[in-house]
């Protein structure tokens, strides 16, 4: 017999062949009820126990399983109820125009697939019927592709990103793999324009997370510097000395904070480009600049030419104001004689203006921020001891006794600064490197004690391995940078006041601010936070919160 489909449609004879295929197939299912063979029941479906997807239709979601032989997809029941049955053409081997094509694919999707969580957890049912399975949310996300996984945590600030490698391994992997995409969504959203300029993007190979979290080191210490240099002068020089003084003056001192903020980030660019080329000048064999007959410093104008006008003349003009201030904090806090300063206590005079110029160019504004937020007048003394004494490598000044010792007991109580006699251990003793909590401590204890670990290792051999901008220098550098230092007071002062005259970005050297002038230009109220033209093309999110984003600059991340 022809088959169906070669048959003129709607003649006697495709009737015919139609009314002989339904008599055909009812003889076929007569003889198959006549048996004793049951159906087959379909197993019920797999039931998650939390976080089911709404897939499909909801109406068809739940069978029950003593129907689900006789539910019929939609196609049967029209085909059906137009009276054609047609069950024997189903049984025919129907032409397949995929080729191999499509045998790859359907291999690939049923031998490739990757198991579920639900599939997982029947598994562990399985072995064990008693222990009880939950989903978390970190199984869930997980699960998603890796590209949905970079998109979820790119948002997140800086420190939680950071703190989600010490999760786990996967997530150490997940934030580790993705740095790039990570980088690039804060560098679009998150940092201040005036921070792209002084430090440029740079290619799409090179960002990082060492790229960001460099940039948001230095916010963090410009923030920090800022806000101290401004609690300063609201107490010693604007005189509000009462919390309800300072409560009041408290908009004059925000707004002093937000306009310090850039241009003491643009002095740590300074220093750190400084320290840079000065150490390859020297490094290279070029002429050490004790021994040259310049009016202006060769390095400081190279620095220099990379700022505009504007970011020169202001930063000339708050560069007093944050030298005084830092140096302010190094000075005993009474201006008596030795007589008073010994009664309460304060037995070591201001540091030489050596050290001074040595924490700056060598330790730079970290270095500085770390001294400065050290409590106690002897114990801070005594770290800027260790730290210039480690660095010279000459012994550490011990604090000379009083000669009024007898009367000291009726002022201040002395304590013994710690630093002192860590010092004085580690120079006859050695520097124990098992107690040591620095991070990028140098001291050739820990150098010789820090494991190595195998550059395969992902872990520790990360971008954030450089270590953090401005480091520590190795003994080689500073023996041949230590002798090359400018004096303070040569520093920046005469080569950006010659450079801002030479640019005629003023008239004349008495248009240049000073010192009042400055600091009521600081706290004048024009209506704007003095923010605006540094973060013209990269405004940050009003809840970027720049004291938690602190990235690499965590306690203990340079060495002393």
């Amino acid at each position: 017999m022809d088959p169906l489909h070669i048959t003129e449609f709607a003649s006697e004879r495709y009737f015919d062949k139609l009314r002989r295929l339904n008599e055909q197939a009812e003889a076929s299912s007569s003889a198959g009820s006549a048996g004793t063979s049951i159906a087959p029941e379909l197993p019920p479906p797999l039931q998650a126990p939390t976080f089911t997807l709404p897939l499909g239709n909801p109406r068809q979601r739940h069978v029950d399983p003593e129907h689900a032989a006789l539910a019929l997809r939609p196609s049967d029941q029209k085909k059906r109820s137009l009276g054609h049955d047609l069950t024997a053409l189903r049984t025919q081997r129907r032409p397949s125009f995929a080729g191999s094509f499509g045998a790859l694919r359907s291999k690939v999707t049923t031998i490739h697939k990757s198991p579920s969580i639900v599939e997982h957890h029947e598994e562990i049912l399985a072995q064990d019927p008693t222990a009880t399975v939950s989903l978390t949310l970190s199984d869930l996300f997980l699960t998603l592709p890796n590209e949905l996984q970079a998109q979820i945590i790119s948002p997140l600030p800086i420190h939680t990103i950071l703190n989600l490698r010490l999760v786990s391994k996967n997530f150490h992997s997940l934030v580790t793999l993705n740095e790039s995409p990570i980088a690039r969504y804060h560098i679009k959203h998150s940092l201040p324009a005036y921070t792209l300029k002084l430090y440029p993007v740079p290619d799409a190979s090179q960002i990082n997370l060492h790229y960001l979290c460099g940039i948001w080191h230095r916010l963090h210490v410009a923030l920090k510097l800022s806000t101290m240099i401004s609690a300063q002068a609201t107490k010693e020089i604007f005189l509000r000395t009462t919390p309800a003084l300072q409560a009041e003056f408290e908009p004059q001192s925000r707004r002093m904070r937000q306009r310090l903020m850039p241009l003491v980030f643009a002095l740590f660019h300074f220093f750190e480009t400084y320290r840079n080329l000065h150490v390859k000048h020297l490094t290279y064999g070029g002429t050490p600049l004790q021994h040259q007959p310049y009016t202006l410093n060769p390095i400081e104008c190279q620095v220099m030419a990379m700022y505009d006008d504007r970011t020169l003349l202001q930063v000339h003009q708050v560069f007093p104001l944050v030298i005084s201030s830092f140096s302010r904090r190094l000075r005993p806090p009474s201006y008596a004689g030795r007589i008073e300063r010994s009664l309460k206590g304060y037995l070591k005079d201001r540091p030489p203006d050596e050290v001074y110029a040595s924490v700056v160019l060598i330790g730079g504004l970290r270095q500085a921020q770390r001294f400065w937020e050290t409590k106690g007048y002897n114990i801070r003394r005594a770290a800027v001891d260790t730290w210039y004494g480690f660095i010279t490598k000459t012994p550490v000044e011990a604090p000379p006794k009083s000669k009024v010792s007898r009367l000291t007991h009726f002022g201040r109580k002395k304590t013994a600064p710690p630093n002192v006699e860590a010092a004085k251990s580690d120079s006859s003793a050695g520097h124990d490197a098992e107690t040591c909590n620095e991070w990028f401590c140098v001291k050739p204890s820990c150098l010789a004690a820090r494991r190595r670990h195998s550059t395969d290792n992902l872990v520790f051999h990360s971008s954030l391995a450089a270590g953090p901008p401005m480091g520590p220098l190795t003994r080689e550098q500073l023996r041949i940078l230590l002798p090359d230092l400018q004096h303070l007071s040569n520093i920046w002062m005469q080569t950006a006041e010659a450079l801002i005259l030479e640019r005629k970005i003023v008239d004349r050297p008495q248009d240049i601010k000073r010192n009042t002038q400055v600091l009521l230009e600081l706290i004048k109220d024009d209506g704007t936070d003095g923010m605006d033209d540094w973060a013209t093309n990269n405004t940050p999110a009003p809840n970027v919160n720049t004291m938690q984003q602190e990235g690499m600059g965590a306690a203990g991340g340079v060495s002393d």
